[in-house]
């Protein structure tokens, strides 16, 4: 619990200093958006990365809730940050299918809490997340943040 507080505490630091500074408040340059969006990606794939893999398919909604806990406040971050204006319509893509990604990871997470069958929800959560992975890949890659991809 502690490395993701710590997490948590760096990815509001970073929101606190782009107040601070006014960038969040205006638009940023593509080098400064490349930057922050790359920062706070590491620090929300540092953070999955430490999610242990479930030994078992009863394991899988536990897995899946803290797979969305760790990436709720990556997504918040990234829609904290304002694009330049010739990228906002990509980056609003991306950020479309990431939060679809952490919608179906969240809804599949509470099915399993009511019992739906792990094998058949993390089947059909697969299918869901092939399309919304290849939107958000896509627009990643277009913006040059190759961090915000999903691995």
């Amino acid at each position: 619990m502690g490395s993701s507080a710590s997490g948590l505490r760096i990815v509001l630091a970073s929101l606190a200093v782009l107040a601070l500074c006014g960038c969040g408040s205006s638009s940023l340059s593509s080098t400064q958006l490349r930057q922050d969006a790359t920062r706070i990606c590491a620090t929300a794939s540092r953070r999955t990365d430490r999610i242990a893999t479930p030994t078992s398919p009863a394991q899988s909604g536990q897995f899946l809730a803290q797979g969305a806990a760790a990436l709720e406040p990556q997504l918040k971050a990234l829609t904290a940050l304002r694009p330049p204006s010739d990228a906002a319509r990509v980056y609003a893509t991306a950020l479309r299918a990431d939060s679809a990604e952490l919608s179906a990871l969240r809804a599949t997470a509470r099915q399993l809490d009511v019992g739906d069958d792990p094998v058949s929800a993390i089947s059909s959560l697969q299918r869901r997340l092939g399309p919304i992975e290849s939107r958000a890949n896509a627009a990643w890659h277009s913006l040059a943040i190759p961090a915000c991809v999903n691995r």
